[in-house]
């Protein structure tokens, strides 16, 4: 199986990407816990990690733990259509639009 570098391998911790984009080490462990950089750090940290010389990409930035369906490529499909099971008496009526 291949391992895929993550982007805090690429700037060679949490501390070191930190310190590199100005940023509080606290905020770059939420981004490796939630497996996500906020949409407006990702252009600086693209641009921080070039000017580093680092091989990073967007895609690294965007996906900075490894691309999400790798991880369930052995996983079967998911079902084309989902039924509710739920008599239609249960259900709640459709509201009326509002004109």
């Amino acid at each position: 199986m291949e391992r895929h570098t993550t982007i805090f391998e690429l700037f060679s911790g949490i501390r070191p990407m930190a310190r590199e984009l100005g940023e509080h080490p606290s905020n770059v462990a939420a981004w490796k816990r939630v497996g996500r950089i906020p949409a407006e750090k990702q252009p600086h940290v693209l641009a921080v990690g070039l000017r580093l010389s680092l091989p990073i990409t967007a895609e690294h930035v965007v996906f900075p733990l490894g691309r999400p369906h790798a991880a369930y490529a052995d996983l079967s499909p998911m079902p084309a259509h989902v039924l509710c099971d739920r008599p239609a008496g249960s259900q709640r009526p459709a509201a009326e639009p509002i004109i």
